[in-house]
């Protein structure tokens, strides 16, 4: 069983490790050994493997797994702007799972983006590339095997005495998603209150734990401000558009709800 267990890991795209409870790495894949370049993994310390330490120095994700048996993600960058996606994964009390990402080709698309225009009050992009990044972003999570969310944020009530201030409260809510979003997540101000952000490699209930955060962010740093979210996912969808009615109607659920809230379509 064990031979057949290692056979399945052998086959996985992803970098795959299985790192000990004294962060030594016990099993590491091909792929793995390709994302961290070198082949002496095997009984290698895992700090020093992914993050070029010799020593137990802050809190990695293994650590944090480690910790509080939660999965735990962090990002590595090489020096030539190569960028790595870790996450650790309870497997039991002395043992994590570690899967690494290559994200370098989303981190080259956000600095694009970035270069290629934005919305003068928020600094995000605008709408009219939304849709048609969504569909790429789809087709690249379709061809990797990876989950795909979209989280929609409407904000139904914001008090603003003028335009000025309405504008302020828009560019402070717009630092907090991005505050609160991943380096490769895409974030956009699609018209008036309306935002959204595609979040690669990120499935539902991850995204949902994104959005309460910036629903906690938004309440503590805006009183007063009414806020719903909704996330569509690419595990039911076979479009953009399926994915934008998912994260609607999620929208719709969380307002019938009373507002306020974080729902999953």
């Amino acid at each position: 069983m064990k031979e057949q267990i290692i056979k399945a890991l052998d086959v996985i795209q992803d970098g795959l490790l299985i790192v000990n409870h004294d962060y030594v790495i016990e099993y590491a894949n091909e792929p793995a050994k390709k994302l961290l370049r070198t082949d002496a993994l095997l009984g290698k310390h895992s700090f020093e493997a992914i993050w070029g330490r010799t020593a137990l120095e802050g809190k990695s994700p293994s650590f944090v797994t480690f910790e509080t048996h939660k999965i735990s993600s962090a990002e590595r960058t090489f020096e030539d702007g190569t960028c790595l996606f870790i996450r650790a994964h309870p497997l039991d009390d002395d043992h994590v799972i570690i899967t690494i990402w290559d994200i370098s080709d989303y981190v080259s698309l956000e600095n694009r983006l970035k270069r290629a225009g934005a919305d003068p009050i928020t600094g995000l992009r605008t709408g009219d590339s939304f849709r048609e990044e969504l569909e790429k972003e789809l087709d690249r999570s379709n061809r990797t095997n990876s989950t795909l969310s979209l989280m929609m944020i409407e904000i139904d009530s914001i008090i603003g005495d003028s335009e000025e201030i309405h504008e302020q409260l828009l560019k402070k809510i717009a630092d907090i998603i991005t505050e609160a979003a991943r380096n490769y997540d895409i974030a956009f101000r699609l018209h008036g209150d309306t935002f959204a952000v595609i979040m690669p490699h990120c499935p539902e209930d991850a995204a949902k734990k994104t959005g309460e955060k910036i629903l906690g962010l938004i309440h503590t740093a805006i009183p007063n401000t009414d806020v719903t979210i909704g996330i569509g996912g690419s595990t039911s969808a076979l479009t953009g558009r399926d994915m934008i009615r998912l994260a609607e109607r999620a929208l719709y659920v969380a307002k019938h709800r009373g507002g306020n809230a974080c729902v999953i379509g």
